[in-house]
């Protein structure tokens, strides 16, 4: 057995543990606070509980690459030689930064993309109809928003993947 690896990845488990939780946890509460609230919606509403599903499943999907562009900047940082810093301070900054980004994206992304569907739909006030606990409503609107997170996935992942310190290549045209 290679116990590096064994400990690498039991390290990675529970990192993805305690941030997926405390993510998804905090963009419950906020959605929670902002929908809810604002639009007086009962707590034991199926229509709303979809709709919110498919929001945190959003996050967790997207969020969920964000491992990739974090461990090519680690890489980067511990395959440099030249490197005179410090390697878990610089992870740590690189991981906020990555974090901060795509949790910024994902939420105008979603917002945006609800704004267009119900301006799409004038005819339909989702949200009333959510209210009332009208299910096809909810049902279409958190396909809307997952829908729209797997259109968005690999551009979220481009984005990030520009702010890796990757070294310079010559041009060669």
């Amino acid at each position: 057995m290679n116990t590096e690896t064994f400990y690498y990845s039991i390290l990675e488990i529970g990192i993805s543990i305690f941030l997926g939780v405390t993510i998804l946890y905090l963009s419950y509460r906020i959605i929670d606070k902002v929908i809810r609230q604002r639009f007086k919606i009962n707590s034991n509403n199926i229509s709303y509980a979809l709709f919110v599903s498919s929001i945190l499943f959003s996050v967790s999907y997207l969020i969920a690459g964000i491992k990739s562009p974090i461990l090519n900047s680690m890489k980067l940082l511990i395959d440099n030689p030249q490197y005179e810093g410090s390697i878990i301070l610089d992870g740590l900054k690189y991981s906020l930064l990555f974090l901060f980004i795509i949790i910024i994206t994902i939420t105008i992304t979603i917002l945006i993309s609800i704004w267009l569907f119900t301006l799409m739909t004038n005819k339909i006030n989702e949200f009333d109809e959510i209210k009332k606990n009208n299910i096809a409503v909810g049902i279409i609107t958190a396909v809307l928003v997952i829908s729209i997170s797997i259109l968005i996935k690999e551009s979220i992942y481009l984005l990030l993947d520009s702010f890796v310190p990757y070294p310079e290549t010559p041009n060669i045209y």
